[in-house]
């Protein structure tokens, strides 16, 4: 059988033992047919994952003891973040979906001044957000910030490392971060383009502007374009 990732609460866990929620053992039981018996991986969403079986299912609750603790299992020792201008439908949840699985540490969904969406569901990208971290098995769960106005946004981090996405801009990803990078936040702005206001500020606070390649890309393949890239040089 494959590795069966699972979430569970910290709080769930006690002298080795652990108990999922009603929904997790239902997904366990339902979806993936688990029984008596089988070996899991539980995540705990906060850097720590634990190889356990299970022995017990009661009224429809599943029980078991833990094995071994695993520390940082699935992650990166480097932090990518994710600041990501609004977007409509679905396509905000394959961002978000897609940047987890590439190993983001936060998401910082961001009102441009072209942002054609303004408001978001964070209870569902929460869900998006423990699934693909489920499906990768990841044992820290990115952390979704309350959407915020750009320019209090860049006032907030001005000290952090960043990097801007732009079809215009002459630089590219790898004039920016290197294998020396441990800490990068990658901003990909709204549907309709950074305006001349917000271009204003990133140079304002001194952001790089990276261009992506020759084509013109959705917000969401930018965002995966991105840390796919940026990914692949901090890690060395």
């Amino acid at each position: 059988m494959d590795e069966i990732f699972l979430y569970v609460h910290p709080s769930s866990i006690n002298n080795n033992h652990f108990y999922l929620s009603k929904d997790e053992s239902h997904h366990f039981l339902k979806s993936l047919r688990g029984s008596i018996g089988d070996e899991v991986w539980l995540l705990d969403g906060t850097g720590l994952a634990f190889r356990a079986h299970v022995e017990k299912i009661d009224n429809f609750i599943v029980e078991g003891s833990i094995d071994k603790p695993y520390a940082n299992y699935g992650e990166s020792q480097k932090n990518i973040h994710l600041v990501i201008g609004l977007i409509k439908g679905k396509r905000m949840d394959m961002a978000i979906e897609k940047s987890v699985e590439f190993g983001v540490k936060s998401i910082h969904p961001v009102l441009f001044e072209r942002s054609i969406k303004k408001t978001l569901n964070p209870e569902r990208l929460t869900k998006v957000i423990v699934s693909s971290a489920k499906q990768t098995g990841r044992s820290i769960f990115p952390e979704l910030k309350k959407p915020v106005k750009f320019l209090e946004w860049i006032e907030a981090y001005q000290d952090r490392n960043c990097f801007a996405c732009h079809f215009e801009a002459k630089s590219k990803i790898e004039n920016v971060v290197s294998s020396q990078t441990d800490d990068v936040m990658i901003i990909v702005g709204p549907e309709g383009d950074f305006s001349a206001n917000e271009i204003a500020l990133l140079k304002k606070y001194e952001t790089p502007l990276v261009n992506l390649g020759p084509r013109r890309l959705r917000s969401e393949s930018a965002c995966i374009s991105a840390i796919i890239t940026a990914s692949n040089i901090i890690e060395g």
